[in-house]
């Protein structure tokens, strides 16, 4: 499979399950224990990133995965397993550069670097037989407050004003403040904080910080295509930091549909967006909030 038909097909996948009203970013993380839905490669440790952790949340959800641990076939034969018969991987994305001249030939004088998609394979550790010894211990229900504390840590610290009061949730880019409802009005509270981390995403994105302007790409629907941003992102806080609250923004499925079945590369694109906003913003805190994203 080449790279535009993984995108091709991942976003049909995504486009699918929010015609369903699922959102697929949401799905793995009740079963994984909350620290452990951000995909994570079990023989480095490493994160994956960007486009790559949509693609490996929305095989979990479609496969019903338990863990969100991952190996690449000779990483599972190091480790001393191996994957079960019949079990296919799933393919994932990562940019190379490549040196080349104006005329597109390798190692002349007029050098350039592009940026050169390469395709990887993994398995789920649920497809892998021989680990089951380095399986993570699910968190029971009487740590669940921890996130919350590591989550209001990271609003605090973020150096955003933050003004909590009313009904409705929104960024205002002309003052550059966030502003919350009332933490009552929450059923529970991972909820709030996945409010929050989302305007926080919002907040990245002004001119100051990581000036996410959007030009004639997506003309009208730019306006969908930030909240889509700011929805991955507050995704990709969360499940670092442990949260398992729902975002509340049904409302956006209809303009996300319209941007992902016009432009297949805008999952792409707002995939990267959301994951230099997770860098921002761990870059900025100090304390538990930092320890949690950098575990």
């Amino acid at each position: 499979m080449n790279n535009q038909a993984i995108i091709a097909s991942v976003t049909t996948q995504i486009i699918e399950q929010l015609k369903a009203g699922v959102k697929p970013w949401e799905c793995a993380w009740d079963r994984t224990g909350g620290q452990l839905a951000i995909p994570c490669n079990l023989n480095t440790g490493d994160d994956y990133h960007g486009i790559n952790i949509p693609i490996l949340w929305e095989t979990t959800a479609r496969k019903g995965y338990t863990t969100n641990f991952w190996l690449g076939y000779g990483q599972a034969k190091e480790l001393g397993g191996f994957v079960k018969k019949d079990e296919k991987g799933t393919h994932g994305i990562i940019y190379k550069p490549l040196v080349v001249d104006d005329e597109g030939e390798e190692d002349s004088k007029r050098l350039r670097t592009i940026p050169m998609l390469k395709t990887f394979v993994v398995f789920n550790l649920d497809q892998i037989a021989g680990l089951d010894h380095l399986r993570p211990q699910v968190p029971n229900e009487g740590q669940a407050f921890l996130p919350i504390v590591v989550a209001d840590d990271l609003l605090k610290n973020s150096g955003a004003r933050i003004v909590e009061g009313g009904s409705r949730a929104f960024y205002r880019r002309s003052d550059d403040q966030i502003t919350l409802p009332d933490r009552f009005r929450f059923n529970v509270a991972e909820d709030f904080y996945a409010t929050g981390l989302h305007e926080l995403t919002h907040w990245t994105g002004n001119e100051h910080r990581l000036d996410r302007t959007w030009g004639k790409r997506f003309g009208d629907d730019a306006y969908a295509f930030e909240e889509l941003v700011a929805e991955m992102g507050s995704a990709f806080l969360s499940a670092k930091l442990g949260l398992k609250g729902e975002m509340q923004h049904a409302n956006y499925i209809s303009g996300w549909l319209k941007v992902l079945q016009q432009d297949h590369r805008a999952l792409v694109k707002a995939a990267s967006l959301a994951q230099k906003a997770f860098e921002y913003l761990y870059a900025l805190v100090e304390g538990p909030a930092a320890e949690r994203l950098a575990a």
